[in-house]
């Protein structure tokens, strides 16, 4: 027993030590950017040698008249600009990343609180399941991590595996208060699926890329998303980062020169823009 304590506190007190170096590195790339990001501002806001308005973070490039200043270097005030905008979002990035660290750091005092950690991890890294339709608000959710629901309003105060048993008894409810209305049953053939919108654009070694996803796939439908509730694109743009966060993939069916093939796409982040790596547009 004593041996077993002894592993788990040089186990947590290896990991503590490994924190404490993530974080000494990060905190080294933080003031890096700081350090660089003062002397641009410093640079864009210094007068030119010969006097005159200096270059501006945010100035307009043309004078009253409307030409190009003349009294300043626009190519060299665009470059560090533009460098300036990048380590702004680094720069918050980074600092995301501190916060994390030093909230592990925080949680070595804490053994117990060690232990929740774990068990939050293991449950969000654990498998989720597909993401299903929530009649209630009709739209498609996923499950979060402590099984609530992701993607509506409210969703955190409902279970997931609990969404078929609400449908059920929505729609029991529906059948009762309709069942003096009902005279035949109708039973609705499949709804034959149309494309709605067109892949214009995929990324080598992106995310659409691996799912095989190519130019000109015509969509028809996008886990669960189709030509009729898309709203206007808009679904897909809701659904893609919740399938993400809950490392997810999403069916997607697509007709390629007249043949329907089913891909599975990951969306996730990757050395690209966006979780995708494709470009979508509506198909008319």
């Amino acid at each position: 027993m004593k041996q077993q304590v002894y592993q788990r506190n040089i186990a947590q007190l290896t990991m503590e030590q490994e924190a404490r170096k993530q974080f000494s590195a990060l905190d080294v790339k933080r003031e890096a950017l700081e350090t660089e990001r003062d002397g641009i501002v410093s640079e864009l806001k210094a007068p030119p040698e010969g006097g005159g308005e200096p270059m501006g973070i945010d100035t307009p490039f043309v004078d009253k008249e409307g030409y190009p200043r003349g009294d300043i270097d626009i190519y060299r005030a665009r470059v560090l600009r533009g460098r300036l905008a990048e380590i702004r979002t680094d720069h918050k990035a980074l600092m995301k990343q501190i916060e994390e660290v030093m909230v592990k750091l925080a949680a070595f005092g804490n053994p117990a609180k060690v232990e929740e950690e774990k068990a939050e991890l293991a449950k969000r890294s654990a498998e989720k399941p597909k993401p299903k339709f929530d009649a209630k608000t009709g739209k498609w959710v996923v499950m979060n991590w402590d099984g609530s629901v992701a993607g509506v309003s409210g969703g955190e105060q409902r279970s997931f595996h609990e969404l078929d048993r609400e449908d059920e008894q929505t729609g029991f409810a529906a059948l009762t208060r309709d069942m003096n209305r009902v005279t035949t049953t109708v039973v609705e053939e499949p709804m034959e699926l149309v494309p709605f919108a067109r892949i214009n654009f995929v990324a080598p070694l992106s995310p659409a890329a691996e799912a095989c996803m190519e130019e000109n796939d015509l969509v028809l439908d996008f886990g669960g998303i189709n030509h009729t509730n898309h709203k206007d694109m808009t679904a897909i743009g809701d659904l893609v980062p919740h399938v993400a966060a809950n490392n997810e993939e999403v069916e997607v069916q697509i007709l390629r020169d007249g043949s329907k093939l089913f891909l599975k796409l990951k969306p996730k982040p990757w050395h690209g823009r966006g979780l995708l790596g494709c470009h979508i547009v509506k198909y008319e």
